[in-house]
Parts: C-alpha cells; sequence; structure tokens
C-alpha cells in the first residue's frame, strides 16, 4: 500500500520536477500596467459635403447657357441663365397697363375732390359723390393689382440668372443650352468642396461613449487630424444596429476629398484604469487565453486570462492579472509551468 501511494505521488509530481530541472529558458519580459488610455475601434467613415444640391431655375424658359462641369464658383456667381425676352415683353405690357391705370386713378381722384366741392354748395346728389369715391378706389386696387403682377415679373426675371447658393465645384451638368425647362427641371448640381464632413456609421453599444463636442481621430492612411462631434444620430434599423455621427472638418481643408474613405478612432469604455499588457504576451489557445507571469525567483507560471479591448499594442485584462507583474512577450510557447528563465 505504501508503495503504490510512493509511485502515485512520484507520478503527479513527475511534472513540476522536470520543470524545474530542466534548463532555464531565456525570455523577453514586460510589465503589466495600469493604463487609463481608452481602448478604440476603427469605424470606416467617408467625406461628404455638407452642401451638395441640384439647382433650378423656379421659372418656365429657354436654357441659354449652362457652366461646365468641374467649374470652381463663389456664392452669388451665375451658374445658369435662361432667355430672359419673354418676360421682359410681359414686363413691358404691364408697365404700360400700369401707366394706364394710374392715369385712370389720378383722373377719378380729381373728380372726387371736384364733386366733393360741389356737395357743400348743395349742386349734386349724394349718390353721385360715392360713385366717384368708388372709382377712384377701384382704380386705386386696378393699379395696386398691376404693381403686384410687376414685382413677381421682376422676381422671375431675376430667376432667369440662377446663381450659387454656396461657394463649390459644379460636380455635373444634367441640362445642355438651348432646351426649354420648367420651373422644377435640375439644370446642374453644385458641391461644396470648402465645407465637409465626416459621417460614420458606429455600433450602437459604443454610442454611449461618444458625446456632441468630443475630438476623435480621423485618418485616411496619409494623415490624421483630431475633428469634434458635430451631431448624434441615435435611429438605427433593426439589422444594422448602428447610429450615425457626423463630424465637422475644417474649412478650406486640402488635405481631404468629398467622398473619401477615411476611420474614425471610437471609444469602447469609458475612461478609467485598467490592467494592461503587450499583445505579444497572449498565448491563444482552444480553451482560452493565457500569460505566462515570472516570479521573483525567475519561475514561469500559466494563468488564464480574460481579454477584452486593445488599443495600439496594449490589450486590457479584465480578470486574471494584476498591474506590475512580469509577463513573458518572447519564448512563452515552450515554456513550462514551474520552469526558470532568464531574461535576455
Amino acid at each position: 500500500m505504501r508503495n503504490s501511494i510512493l509511485a502515485l505521488s512520484l507520478i503527479l509530481l513527475s511534472p513540476l520536477v522536470q520543470a524545474q530541472q530542466a534548463p532555464a529558458s531565456t525570455v523577453q519580459l514586460t510589465e503589466s500596467r495600469l493604463s487609463y488610455e481608452v481602448p478604440t475601434l476603427d469605424v470606416p467613415a467617408t467625406v461628404y459635403s455638407s452642401n451638395n444640391t441640384e439647382l433650378t431655375s423656379g421659372v418656365d424658359g429657354r436654357l441659354h447657357w449652362v457652366a461646365e462641369a468641374g467649374t470652381l464658383v463663389q456664392a452669388g456667381d451665375i451658374v445658369a441663365e435662361l432667355d430672359p425676352t419673354p418676360l421682359k415683353l410681359q414686363r413691358a405690357e404691364l408697365a404700360a397697363q400700369l401707366q394706364r391705370a394710374t392715369l385712370q386713378a389720378d383722373y377719378f381722384q380729381r373728380e372726387y375732390q371736384r364733386l366733393t366741392e360741389l356737395q357743400h354748395s348743395q349742386s349734386i346728389a349724394l349718390l353721385q359723390l360715392d360713385k366717384a369715391h368708388s372709382d377712384h378706389q377701384l382704380a386705386q386696387a386696378d393699379a395696386a393689382i398691376i404693381r403686384a403682377r410687376l414685382a413677381q415679373l421682376d422676381d422671375q426675371l431675376s430667376r432667369t440668372k440662377v446663381t450659387a447658393p454656396f461657394a463649390g465645384v459644379v460636380a455635373e451638368r444634367l441640362r445642355q443650352a438651348g432646351g426649354d425647362v420648367s420651373r422644377n427641371t435640375p439644370l446642374l448640381r453644385l458641391q461644396d468642396i470648402y465645407q465637409l464632413e465626416v459621417r460614420a456609421f458606429i455600433p450602437l453599444q459604443y454610442l454611449r461613449y461618444v458625446r456632441p463636442g468630443d475630438k476623435l481621430d480621423v485618418s485616411n492612411g496619409l494623415k490624421q487630424q483630431q475633428l469634434a462631434v458635430t451631431a448624434l444620430i441615435p435611429a438605427a434599423d433593426a439589422q444594422s444596429q448602428r447610429a450615425e455621427l457626423r463630424l465637422k472638418l475644417h474649412k478650406n481643408n486640402s488635405d481631404w476629398l468629398a467622398g473619401e474613405m477615411v476611420n474614425v478612432k471610437v471609444a469602447t469604455r469609458d475612461s478609467k484604469a485598467a490592467v494592461t499588457v503587450h499583445r505579444d504576451a497572449l498565448l491563444l489557445r482552444s480553451d482560452g487565453t493565457y500569460v505566462v507571469t515570472v516570479d521573483e525567483q525567475n519561475i514561469a507560471h500559466r494563468k488564464a486570462v480574460k481579454v477584452s479591448e486593445g488599443s495600439g499594442d496594449w490589450v486590457t485584462i479584465d480578470e486574471g492579472l494584476s498591474a506590475g507583474e512580469k509577463v513573458v512577450t518572447r519564448g512563452a510557447e515552450r515554456l513550462r509551468d514551474g520552469q526558470a528563465v532568464t531574461q535576455s
């Protein structure tokens, strides 16, 4: 019986004895550390123009000229023209009608004043005086109607010259000169290339870590900037489970182009102290994730850890490791638990 117990003890202790008798393995070490750095996730995003619209004339007519695609314009520059001749002829007709209505109103005014003076001497009937007063008011109303129609024509005439509402580039010419167009026919597409914004769709679980005004890192592979969050749109469908955020690019920034694909770094948790370790220290196995620590006697110990988000070369350890422990970053794969190590 005693021999059996002794044999069993030797079998159980043999791996530890072998590890202790094995020659010391040379490894590279680093320390786990306490970090307040927030782990981030790279979210694909796109650069958009703040202003991008199709321009119409707002008036019917024959298209006389449209700016070519690629034309750079400033706010207020003319980008398209319609033939104003029909509207000018209508205005000339209305101007003549206004002159006639004004003359008629002046005549009825003088007639009303004359009859008013005669009414004091009781030389006319009161009904005749009322009719003169009514004729004068009707003539004034006719003149006012014609003035309003003239103002409408002046507005339509001003619309025959289509102006750019903002500075940008003619991205597309939608109609050619020479054809008739209606007031709601798109003539060209104007795109703002000076006021740009980044739009990203982030997972809903990370939306709580982003607030308007936060500065996020945005990169296009060649250049990186910190941009402020200008809008959060927490509206997502059941499939995407993503919400939109927008960041304003600095005005007249030539390093970014509308339509360009970029990446936005979004925080994946609140800022708090967390134990972090270099990615090279992780041993990924089918039954979990491990690290190998080294104690003060230079003995290796394998520990199971629970890993969460990372930032750069460092990952957060939620369970299984404390800050300040020595962790093997090179040579951990060949180590056995309890084996002696030396630092290279």
